[in-house]
């Protein structure tokens, strides 16, 4: 996990944009444990504080879980809420997209302003 000191991402956003995406890659399984908070802040050399922010967003998210005593898990994945979140992000997308028809944009450069859009998240968030 590389951390950038210089990037205007805070560090405990970049370690929760590297873990999210480790869960999402399916390094970090449902119900497995993630590395402590002290083992974490030693590997990056950061603040174990630091490290406990970035499991605090994760748990905030629904990510993960922590069970006092034993640690931070990856959470099960709980598809009503999933689907909550995909609906209101359609409804946001949609209202995004009217705007920009509105505004004269073809399809095409709409899709090519959300891709660059997308690009510059993800660059940001894993840097």
């Amino acid at each position: 996990m590389l951390i950038d000191p210089k990037s205007h991402v805070p560090i405990f956003r970049q370690i929760a944009g590297h873990l999210r995406k480790q869960i999402a890659d399916g390094i970090y399984k449902t119900s497995e444990v993630l590395p402590s908070l002290r083992a974490l802040a030693i590997e990056i050399a950061v603040n174990p504080n630091t490290v406990q922010r970035a499991y605090e967003l994760l748990e905030r998210e629904g990510l993960v879980e922590s069970r006092r005593g034993l640690g931070v898990f990856v959470a099960k994945v709980d598809r009503r809420r999933q689907n909550r979140v995909e609906k209101r992000i359609n409804r946001e997308f949609s209202g995004t997209i009217r705007m920009a028809v509105e505004s004269g944009l073809s399809p095409d450069r709409i899709r090519t302003v959300f891709e660059a859009a997308m690009l510059n998240f993800v660059r940001e968030a894993s840097s």
